[in-house]
């Protein structure tokens, strides 16, 4: 009978491995153990030394990640372990122009790891904010990476749901891709002689 009840759950761990696994497959973001990651290593301008990139790499988060003023957007900075940790807050996603408006304001947290000539960044820890307005009621909800892959791919949810969630999602990737694309052309740039 153990063996019996070890098969079955061997059986139901494989179904909800294959059915999570369709899950992210399907899902415009990377998704890794159900939570949105992203990851790389991008090569720089060779001629930088890893303290000179160290510096790009935090002169570009700086520049680039705009949040609110009274917000840092820098979370760690050792220059000497060459990491660095940043805010990453996005501008609202709206899902339409009408009076019923639902929107999301999502954040997560870029991670860098600068050595010599290389970048490595994780893009991790999402958060978000999402809100419901119609002519007769307004409601607001915060959640994780979790809620995000949860409310994108699970069954329990609608399909209009689902749907919304997969919007949100494709604009974040969106707008992830334009940092990496700046990101990358940044840290390639030739060395500018200062005088």
């Amino acid at each position: 009978m153990k063996a019996f009840s070890i098969a079955i759950m061997l059986i139901l761990s494989a179904q909800f491995a294959t059915a999570q696994n369709k899950g992210e497959a399907e899902l415009p973001v990377p998704v890794i153990d159900s939570t949105i990651c992203y990851e790389g290593v991008m090569s720089a301008n060779p001629a930088l030394t890893r303290d000179q990139l160290y510096q790009k790499v935090r002169q570009w988060a700086s520049a680039k990640i705009v949040v609110p003023p009274h917000i840092p957007t820098l979370l760690y900075d050792n220059p000497a372990e060459g990491n660095l940790s940043a805010r990453m807050m996005f501008h609202t996603i709206n899902l339409s122009a009408s009076a019923n408006t639902n929107y999301m304001i999502p954040q997560a947290i870029i991670h860098f790891q600068v050595k010599e000539g290389k970048v490595k960044y994780t893009i991790t820890d999402f958060l978000y904010t999402h809100g419901e307005i119609t002519a007769s009621y307004k409601r607001i909800t915060e959640g994780g990476g979790l809620a995000l892959f949860l409310n994108a791919t699970s069954e329990q949810t609608s399909r209009a749901h689902r749907t919304e969630y997969i919007y949100y999602l494709t604009e974040i990737n969106r707008i992830i891709q334009i940092h990496l694309k700046s990101l990358q052309a940044y840290i390639k740039r030739p060395v500018i002689d200062e005088f």
